[in-house]
């Protein structure tokens, strides 16, 4: 009827349908109680991703901002009570860490479920706020944001306090 076979048609909505499922699945609110896989990556650079710097599986390895790359990008949201979570990294399956030191880069460790390794969110019109519950326990609020409001690949992702900086919301993104 409109110049395309019934075959098209059907394939057309087949991947209209798999794109709305991957957006509902990659964008769902952080303060859902279920667990959900998604790249993320700082509101004041929509074209870099939260990662774990040159893929690595290893303890302690840095988590920078870089464009679109591998499944080190791919992060789920293991929720533990509320809005908190713990962040695993899809590639190495270890957890998003911080010393609780403002300033101080972001790294992953192996998973324990300690504060250190506690995130809670706080969705704010699409985007996340992502605080350290360990600065909770002592040390202040410390947001995780990219250092310096840096643009740049490779820019560390740190904890610093609040400021309201576009480096420190967060939004869930599609590859």
């Amino acid at each position: 009827m409109f110049g395309i076979s019934t075959k098209k048609a059907a394939a057309i909505l087949a991947a209209g349908a798999l794109a709305t499922a991957g957006l509902l699945a990659t964008s769902g609110a952080a303060n859902a109680s279920a667990w959900f896989t998604t790249r993320f990556g700082p509101s004041s650079n929509p074209f870099v991703f939260v990662d774990v710097s040159g893929g690595s599986t290893g303890d302690g390895a840095p988590i920078i901002q870089w464009s679109l790359s591998g499944d080190n990008q791919v992060w789920t949201f293991q929720s533990v009570v509320g809005s908190v979570y713990q962040i695993v990294n899809q590639h190495s399956g270890k957890c998003l860490t911080t010393d609780g030191v403002a300033g101080h880069q972001l790294y992953q460790w192996n998973c324990h479920g300690t504060n250190n390794q506690l995130w809670d969110t706080a969705l704010t019109l699409g985007s996340w706020q992502v605080y350290s519950i360990r600065s909770l326990s002592g040390n202040g609020n410390l947001y995780m944001e990219v250092a310096g409001g840096s643009g740049s690949q490779g820019a560390a992702i740190d904890l610093w306090t609040w400021n309201g900086g576009r480096n420190q919301y967060f939004a869930p993104r599609a590859a």
